[in-house]
């Protein structure tokens, strides 16, 4: 979100279907949004190393 400032990019990296659900990940100042963002990514890379 930082780079592209596109929410429906988030959106689908996250796999969200709410504007608003992603909107929590939008404010990169906030620690607790980077962290979840991070497990997210964390859980993501894991899924795809198990195929």
């Amino acid at each position: 979100m930082e780079q592209s400032g596109d929410i429906h990019l988030l959106m689908t990296q996250f796999g969200h279907t709410s504007t608003t659900t992603a909107a929590l990940y939008t404010n990169p100042e906030q620690e607790k949004s980077k962290m979840a963002a991070k497990q997210m990514e964390e859980r993501r890379t894991n899924y795809c190393e198990k195929d």
